[in-house]
């Protein structure tokens, strides 16, 4: 097996060819194989041949006006070969035909994106769109820097915890089994024993023994002394990093609180195809880490692995309960906890949690390498998901309760779905019951309209099922609804208001207290949404912290207006 990966290219023009092979190989060459071909049909024997040979394929690029074969079905039939292949299709620039094949072979996973012809210069229109490809393709199937080392049962609960907590938070990190080579060679390195796994190896050289995710995060990261704030942000998914990105850059003191992991429940998308923006689709852990780092560099501070517990309020100001028994101060705070996952009514799946069940998609796709997985939920996550997982699974298993897709997800999902050979849809359908050894080795499946039971061979269940918003600590301080989603606005029951005006479009039954994103009652439940409602809570904040500014100025008009509570504006200044 050759060391360096292949990126194969395929042009019936030898002038363009040629040109590309040149640009290809002086940025690329020295990692990459540059394997140019003038034929579809050549080119596609030499990558059954690399298939064969067991060798990487990275990138494929073929242009798309070619007489013998189109682009497009050059490309179908590459992913049938290798299908962990990044696949771009080149077209020239003003090609308008080319327009509808490229959204569609986009929508339904069969290229992966486009480039244009003539792409000089190269720094510009070529080289930072095939870097973004081979940034992908490694991410995926190479190993990794490891800024952590974790040591432990590959099959343990808390060993999945634990690379879930360290790959949602985009922490680089090496999983070595206990037992492996390269699990002893560390130990004895360190000159540690394994007496109470897991072990997480920090850059420093200290090591951290079956340790908390608070340890891991306060490790790792800058846990704030200063709990005092202008604007606390509860929630670090996209409604919630959005509110800090705006409250940070607008110069307000900003704490974000994070009980588990940055994205929640959009975090754990595989591919987000319909956010503005990203017209080939962006993973849902790397949006919202663009968006932490965002607000980070906005001057947000972020307390991680704890969670808020209650609230009171006093005066002006609002103190939160954390769960390590430490208060954050705030004048304004933003509710964006999200929704929880529901968890499966099946007991006898339960000892299969964080084995063989997961309640998300975590990113370690080469888990499920060549297994039969099943899929359970019938919204976009769940669909997905079963996307993703397919191009590394052997077979997936889609199991929805519904009638059909259509009624829980997009159109290019569906689509997507329905194109993709080893994604088995049953409809009308639900998982019943799970059997097997120490891991999951077949799963139950009832047919809601023929009442039977299934059992189709699967290692591995991910369940996405639904989630229930995270709004239990609110419970007597702000109103909720029968299902516990935050009531907003016009929705509030004004009995128990105790202000002259009406609140404001995001603001709770609470003053001051705004809920934004999936755990705000009639939210769209959409990523793009709670981006939107993220940013426009911010603006109520600004009125709101003004409002507070003034009545301290008439009540004390010698009164300092520089700390929590200041006078800000304009309202809606970005």
């Amino acid at each position: 097996m050759t060391e360096r990966p292949a990126i194969l290219i395929v042009d019936d023009e030898p002038d363009a060819l040629a040109a590309m092979l040149d640009a290809l190989t002086r940025r690329f060459g020295g990692d990459y194989r540059i394997v140019p071909h003038l034929s579809p049909s050549a080119a596609l024997d030499a990558i059954r041949r690399i298939a064969d040979d067991h060798e990487d394929l990275a990138l494929v690029i073929a242009d798309q006006r070619m007489p013998a074969m189109t682009g497009r079905d050059f490309l179908g039939r590459v992913r049938a070969i290798v299908p962990t292949a990044k696949r771009a299709l080149l077209v020239g620039w003003g090609d308008h035909d080319a327009s509808p094949t490229i959204l569609q072979a986009c929508a339904l996973g069969e290229l992966d994106n486009y480039l244009y012809k003539p792409w000089v210069p190269a720094e510009v229109h070529l080289y930072p769109l095939i870097s973004e490809f081979l940034a992908e393709w490694t991410r995926d199937h190479r190993p990794g820097m490891e800024l952590i080392r974790l040591v432990g049962d590959a099959q343990a609960p808390r060993s999945n915890e634990i690379r879930e907590l360290l790959t949602r938070n985009g922490i680089p990190f090496g999983f070595h089994p206990a037992g492996s080579v390269a699990a002893d060679r560390l130990l004895q390195e360190q000159n540690v024993e394994a007496t109470a796994l897991p072990l997480v190896f920090l850059h420093d050289g200290a090591v951290l023994a079956d340790p908390t995710d608070a340890q891991i995060m306060d490790a790792v990261g800058e846990s704030p002394r200063e709990l005092a704030c202008e604007v606390a942000v509860v929630g670090a998914g996209p409604a919630g990093l959005t509110a800090a990105v705006y409250t940070g850059s607008e110069g307000l003191r900003t704490l974000v609180i994070e009980g588990h992991v940055i994205g929640g429940q959009a975090g754990a998308s595989s591919l987000i195809r319909n956010f503005p923006g990203f017209p080939r689709g962006i993973s849902g852990a790397e949006l919202t880490q663009r968006a932490y780092q965002q607000a980070w560099l906005f001057g947000a501070k972020f307390v991680f692995a704890r969670e808020v517990h209650g609230l009171r309020v006093d005066g002006a100001q609002k103190i939160l309960a954390l769960s390590d028994g430490r208060e954050v101060t705030a004048t304004a705070v933003v509710v964006a906890t999200g929704a929880k996952y529901r968890r499966l009514d099946v007991p006898a799946l339960e000892r299969f949690v964080g084995r063989s069940l997961f309640y998300t998609t975590f990113g370690e796709s080469r888990l499920v390498h060549d297994l039969e997985v099943a899929v359970a939920g019938g919204g976009n996550s769940a669909g997905q998901a079963a996307l993703h997982i397919a191009t590394f699974a052997r077979k997936v298993t889609l199991v929805v309760r519904a009638d059909s897709l259509e009624k829980g997800m997009s159109d290019y999902l569906v689509q997507q779905i329905r194109r993709t050979p080893n994604i088995d849809v049953r409809l009308q359908a639900e998982v019943v019951g799970g059997e097997g050894g120490e891991l999951l080795e077949r799963l139950a499946i009832r047919d809601r309209v023929r009442n039977v039971v299934d059992h189709i061979p699967a290692k591995m269940l991910f369940s996405l099922i639904g989630a229930t918003p995270y709004t239990d600590w609110l419970t007597g301080v702000v109103q909720r609804d029968a299902h516990g989603f935050l009531v907003t606005g016009h929705e509030v029951d004004m009995k128990g208001w105790p202000l002259r005006r009406k609140p404001m479009s995001f603001e709770t039954s609470a003053p001051g207290v705004f809920a934004v994103g999936d755990v705000r009652l009639g939210s769209m439940k959409r990523v793009a949404s709670a981006v939107g409602e993220g940013a426009g809570a911010v603006q109520n904040v600004h009125e709101y912290l003004n409002e507070v500014a003034e009545a301290a100025l008439i009540t004390d008009p010698q009164a300092v207006t520089t700390g929590p509570g200041r006078r800000v504006g304009p309202p809606g200044a970005s």
